[in-house]
């Protein structure tokens, strides 16, 4: 798997792309499930090393869904 690093490097500059070709098309939903996806990953992925290590935040975190079985 890649390095964190990398793997955001490679999804801002998705974005960008995503970004660029909106403007140039005009549609302001061109690549939104991909943008969305991505995001969506990324949040998901911090979640989970926030809630493996809490470190700090612990006293602040609330789980708001059930942990799977």
């Amino acid at each position: 798997m890649k390095n964190i690093r990398k793997r955001l490097q490679d999804a801002a500059a998705r974005l960008e792309q995503i970004e660029r070709r909106r403007l140039e098309s005009k549609n302001p939903d061109y690549g939104r499930e991909t943008e969305w996806r991505l995001v969506d990953f990324e949040l998901r992925d911090l979640e989970r090393d926030i809630v493996a290590n809490p470190g700090a935040l612990e006293s602040q975190l609330v789980r708001v869904r059930p942990a799977k079985r």
